[in-house]
């Protein structure tokens, strides 16, 4: 009897012994197959000849990368995806009216893309935390428009000659507009929703700059600067690129710091860090280079005054930074209250010609200026004994 039970014993042992190893067998298995079913990137057109194609076979958290061309198409989207155009100057997507990318109840982010030719360029409904950002968007009616889409951000787009250039209605709320330019639109912003923050956009020559769908409080600034609107009629009296009074929207709306110029943000480079500089200008700014000085090649209008607000990260200078305007000081020149230990805010004003303004460590400054000196002191010094031994 006592050896019947050992053998049942051992027979439990077994079975027990199988089923655990089948198990952490099938956990081996399913644990390498998730490894294997991780987030990818699809290459389209070497993947996949068209966008849709590639959305269509993505998995949730994939990444579609599109190179150069022009794909004719009009995209939907319903699973979370990064869709990332080579560059937003020679990536078109062309849809052939209706809404050109169509994105429902997920999360994407899209960028790098020109995107034209439609009824609506993005619409996001019932999405969360997606972003767009770097594009260039030219449609019939809206150019990017969210509908009941919360805590989003709308960042670095330019945005023309489309009906209304940026809409949030559906009560969209809690999200970001940021560095866009929307410009010669019929309105430039419509809005129905809460706790949106919109600043450093520029809104140029929009026939309404904004219009309110639904009244409810938003914030128009980060509390140091808002947006540019080219029709503000204020003035900026203590120069700093801020105007004095309010840009009023509506009684729940208003940008309490609009700014006097365009808003410019600029990457540089340098010891594997990435810096940036912004500028608030009455200028078109084209270039900014640096390497020990910063320098900015700024147009205008021949005969007119000129002034730039520049941000500047400190670890790109050693010592107070100095200014030169095609190589002489600016008419005025400041360091603003704003400077902290992070960054400096310099003001300076200048007359519209050809320009370049270079911004230089001070101490380069004052070698310059000093090498300069010694030169013309030598010069003078060889004329005179030239003559004497002429004499």
């Amino acid at each position: 009897m006592l050896i019947a039970n050992i053998e049942a014993q051992k027979m439990v042992y077994r079975k027990v012994l199988l089923t655990s190893c089948l198990l952490l067998l099938f956990l081996s298995i399913t644990v390498q197959f998730d490894v294997k079913a991780g987030p990818v990137t699809i290459n389209v057109p070497e993947n996949y000849p068209t966008i849709q194609g590639a959305i269509s076979h993505a998995s949730p958290g994939d990444t579609i990368h599109v190179s150069s061309g022009t794909y004719n198409e009009n995209l939907a989207i319903n699973k979370n995806l990064t869709l990332v155009g080579e560059s937003k100057t020679n990536t078109f997507i062309v849809g052939s009216g209706n809404t050109v990318i169509q994105v429902n109840f997920t999360t994407v982010n899209i960028s790098g893309f020109t995107i034209m030719n439609g009824t609506n360029g993005i619409v996001l409904q019932t999405c969360t935390g997606s972003t767009i950002k770097e594009n260039k968007i030219t449609c019939s009616d809206k150019g990017i428009w969210l509908f009941g889409s919360d805590s989003n951000i709308i960042s670095d787009n330019l945005i023309s000659n489309s009906y209304t250039g940026i809409v949030l209605c559906g009560h969209s709320s809690e999200n970001i507009v940021l560095r866009n330019t929307v410009q010669d639109n019929s309105k430039g912003i419509a809005f129905s929703g809460t706790g949106n923050l919109i600043y450093h956009n520029d809104f140029i020559n929009n026939q309404n700059q904004t219009e309110i769908i639904a009244s409810f409080s938003n914030i128009w600034n980060n509390n140091v600067d808002g947006n540019y609107w080219s029709d503000y009629k204020g003035i900026d009296a203590n120069q700093d690129g801020i105007g004095d009074t309010p840009y009023l929207i509506d009684g729940n709306n208003q940008d309490n710091y609009p700014l006097m110029g365009v808003f410019s943000q600029f990457l540089v480079k340098w010891k594997g860090e990435n810096y940036y500089v912004t500028t608030i200008s009455n200028s078109t700014i084209t270039d900014l280079n640096y390497g020990n000085s910063i320098s900015l090649d700024v147009t205008g209008p021949e005969g007119t005054v000129g002034f730039c607000r520049i941000t500047l990260p400190r670890a790109l200078f050693d010592g107070d930074p100095a200014i030169l305007v095609n190589g002489s000081p600016p008419i005025t020149e400041k360091e603003l209250p704003a400077s902290n230990n992070t960054h400096v805010y310099l003001y300076f004003t200048y007359a519209h010609i050809t320009t370049q303004a270079v911004i230089t460590p001070e101490f380069l400054v004052i070698i310059v200026v000093s090498v300069l000196v010694i030169s013309i002191i030598a010069a003078i010094i060889i004329a005179k004994k030239v003559r004497s031994k002429t004499k």
